[in-house]
């Protein structure tokens, strides 16, 4: 008697067929590898601007009610607190009396706005800010000055606030 033996009957993976399959899988996950980094390069991009966006209204905020609170405003130069101008980095607002009663001002050292006491006003990085009066509303104070997006772009603020009065 002779064995029954098929010829066309294969049992296994033969090397090449194996090579090919982890050729092949080495290029899914590559590819994988790549969408999972854009994706995540993107995630934090956007937290980043996220963030500075939230910051920029925090500290829109933080000077629209002191404007309002104030009786007047004196727009200076840091460099020379006394005497006013049509634009400068420092923001003095008054009482009914004439008082500074509050002062916002460029702090160049710390790339920040910075109180009366000199504290900081916001924890992001400020260049170029520039207080100035609105032509046609002198009781209306403009405000201008960019920040990183996170990403090393700077993007441009303006607002503006009015006194209450």
């Amino acid at each position: 008697m002779r064995p029954i033996r098929s010829e066309n009957r294969q049992c296994g993976l033969t090397l090449t067929e194996l090579m090919l399959v982890i050729a092949l899988s080495v290029v899914v996950m590559l590819g994988a590898g790549t969408i999972y980094r854009g994706v995540e390069h993107t995630f934090r991009t956007n937290t980043r601007k996220l963030v500075a966006q939230k910051e920029s209204s925090q500290l829109s905020l933080v000077i629209s009610r002191r404007v309002r609170t104030a009786s007047n405003f004196m727009i200076y130069d840091v460099t020379d607190r006394n005497t006013p101008t049509d634009a400068g980095n420092g923001l003095a607002l008054l009482d009914g009396t004439g008082t500074v009663t509050y002062r916002l001002e460029w702090d160049n050292t710390n790339l920040t706005l910075a109180d009366s006491t000199g504290a900081r006003v916001t924890s992001m990085s400020l260049q170029n800010l520039l207080f100035s009066t609105d032509p046609v509303s002198p009781k209306t104070v403009h405000y201008a000055y960019q920040t990183s997006d996170g990403i090393g772009n700077l993007v441009d603020i303006e607002s503006a606030a009015s006194l209450r009065n």
